[in-house]
């Protein structure tokens, strides 16, 4: 008969039950308070800036500029329509009389609010063409496309083209490339179009805004820019028909106000679109197939002298964006993703993540609803590799995604919920990941073991971590098998055998989960060997462990609702993954469990002997005969 459990293990046990509980209600009322101070009530009334940006105009003085030689005006004139090229030759016997060969010199005969007609022509630029302070100013090439009217610093200067304060400008069909950083910069400027304007073959940025408001581009392009092809800082307005090819990032949004992203097409890129900002609509764009990566050519010849490149081989990135991704959104507030089309994402079609902590303004209160993955503009299939990414940071996100294939985590936030989750810190593994693969500079190296950096198979840091996981967790849960066989009432054979098999199962789902991209799979591995733990924790309990029984099967009953939270549903009370419960815990169970495997053997107390009153038999008794 097995001894009775002693009444101090009842009370070890009873005090650990009523530590748990204290922590759970604790961490129950901290989410409340990161809810209130995470995602507090948008402000009221009109925060945007009134949305006016100068319109073309046909009527008022104008300057022209043409190219001083005629045979090199004749060759760019030729491809234009018929009528306007007659135009053009009328404009260029003009502009030999009384015209510009230079643009800096017609802005400056320019009179306010004049017009500037730029020829069909390639201009080389030594020296940054500056507008400063002017106002009205419209500067208009009179090509079919951009590249018919194209000025070229030829790596001789860091800007092609800068504009400071020039309130109403309007500038159209004109390309811009070549500068060591920007083609275009535009800055402390109210009130500006950049309509049919492209940039290409720049340093740092092709067409790039900052500090402006009321700006609309529209019908513009920007190609191999070693970080965004078109760069918006702190810029109320809109972008609209845009297209970006083989960039760093197509798109860059940063900081800002009322900003609307519509209709634009962002291919080829590392990164499609990168929002970091606020209030900031992503509507109806075109995002695939960005996953150039371009990582492996730094530090090599192919990135050497600007103007020794081979630009049509790739960019060299200046900044580490991952590659792979159609939108990204970085410690956004109020950002509206909706009704944009993405396909043929290699990593995945939306990321977002935010920062962490109780304060701050990055990853809360951002939409996601009715995007379409995996199906291209022409109808045919083309699946992403991950239609969702979501590190689990930030208050009040929401997911509204029935033509999402495949997300991670599997349970996303869905919108109009009573109770939306709000979380302190991303996943464990998720946040690992960012530490180390989050956007930097270049100029410290690649970060190593991020596959959207270029790491492949197992030099991958998830697939890593996941092995050493897994690993540990198969030795840590013999070592408690073990030290279960050392006590006075060792568990009976075939008591471990269910525990083993999901204990087990677990781990090496989890390895597979890991190396597929799974995140459905990776759910359940957590699952199986937090049931494993479960059993193996009810099991040391009968045999002489209750604390270290329940301390196992608690961290076993929070790694299924780990399991929960990332499949099923997501936990709206925790304000932290639950998978940092069991995390936290681990180390100090794998202390007492290896303690009690490897550590001197606990032996009850001999009990004292008994003195036996010797008994005294009568000499015979009536069966002696």
């Amino acid at each position: 008969m097995p001894p009775a459990p002693r009444s101090e293990n009842r009370l070890a046990a009873a005090v650990f039950l009523a530590v748990a509980l204290l922590g759970l209600g604790a961490a129950a009322f901290l989410a409340g308070i990161t809810a209130e101070s995470r995602a507090p009530d948008p402000p009221t009334g009109d925060t945007t800036t009134a949305f006016a940006p100068p319109a073309h105009r046909d009527t008022g003085p104008a300057v022209l500029v043409c190219p001083a030689d005629p045979e090199t005006f004749a060759a760019a004139n030729e491809g234009v329509n018929y009528n306007d090229r007659i135009k053009n030759e009328q404009h260029y016997e003009a502009c030999l009389a009384g015209g510009h060969h230079d643009l800096a010199a017609a802005i400056a005969a320019a009179a306010p609010d004049a017009r500037i007609l730029v020829l069909p022509g390639t201009y080389d630029v030594d020296e940054t063409i500056t507008v400063d302070g002017r106002t009205g100013l419209q500067i208009e090439g009179l090509g079919d496309t951009p590249d018919d009217v194209h000025f070229t610093a030829g790596f001789n200067a860091d800007t092609v083209f800068e504009a400071r304060a020039a309130d109403g400008l309007h500038l159209s069909g004109i390309a811009f490339g070549q500068a060591r950083d920007t083609a275009l910069l535009l800055t402390g400027t109210t009130g500006a179009t950049l309509d049919r304007v492209a940039a290409a073959q720049t340093g740092a940025y092709g067409l790039r805004i900052t500090d402006a408001a009321s700006i609309a581009l529209t019908g513009c392009r920007a190609e191999a820019a070693d970080i965004a092809g078109i760069a918006l800082d702190g810029v109320d307005g809109a972008v609209t028909g845009c297209e970006a090819t083989g960039n760093l990032v197509g798109l860059l949004a940063t900081g800002g106000d009322a900003l609307d992203l519509t209709e634009n097409r962002l291919h080829a890129n590392t990164t499609g679109l990168a929002v970091t900002g606020h209030d900031i609509d992503v509507t109806a764009n075109l995002v695939h197939g960005n996953n150039t990566d371009h990582y492996d050519r730094l530090g090599t010849p192919a990135c050497g002298p600007l103007a020794d490149r081979d630009w049509t081989a790739g960019i060299c990135p200046g900044r580490t964006y991952p590659s792979g991704i159609g939108i990204l959104i970085t410690d956004g507030v109020d950002i509206d993703v909706t009704e944009n089309r993405l396909w043929n994402q290699q990593y995945a079609a939306i990321a977002t993540w935010g920062s962490p902590g109780l304060e701050g303004d990055g990853g809360d209160r951002n939409r996601f609803t009715a995007n379409t993955f995996g199906v291209r503009d022409d109808g045919q299939r083309q699946r992403n590799r991950l239609d969702l990414w979501w590190d689990g940071v930030g208050a009040g996100n929401c997911f509204a995604e029935p033509d999402a294939f495949r997300t991670a985590p599997t349970a996303l936030p869905a919108c109009g919920v009573v109770s939306e989750p709000s979380r302190l810190l991303a996943d464990p593994l998720r946040a690992a990941k960012l530490w180390q693969c989050g956007i930097g500079d270049t100029a410290a190296g690649v970060p190593a073991g991020c596959d959207w950096l270029g790491a492949r198979f197992t030099d991958r840091l998830e697939f890593q971590a996941a092995v050493a996981f897994a690993a540990g967790l198969l030795f840590l849960t013999g070592a408690g098998w073990l030290a279960a066989a050392r006590t006075d009432d060792p568990p009976r054979a075939g008591r471990m055998t269910f525990s083993a098999l999901a204990t087990g199962a677990g781990g090496l789902l989890l390895v597979l989960a890991v190396w597929s991209g799974r995140a459905d799979y990776e759910a359940l591995a957590v699952g199986l060997w937090g049931f494993g733990w479960i059993l193996a924790g009810r099991s040391w309990r009968q045999c002489g462990m209750p604390v270290f029984g329940l301390f196992t099967g608690f961290i076993g009953a929070t790694a299924v609702l780990d399991a929960i939270d990332r499949a099923v549903w997501t936990v709206p009370f925790a304000p932290v993954s639950p998978a940092w419960c069991w995390l936290v815990l681990l180390p100090l169970w794998t202390l007492v469990a290896l303690g009690l495997a490897f550590g001197p053997r606990r032996r009850e107390p001999e009990r004292p002997p008994v003195e036996r009153t010797p008994v005294t038999a009568p000499s015979h008794d009536r069966f002696d005969w």
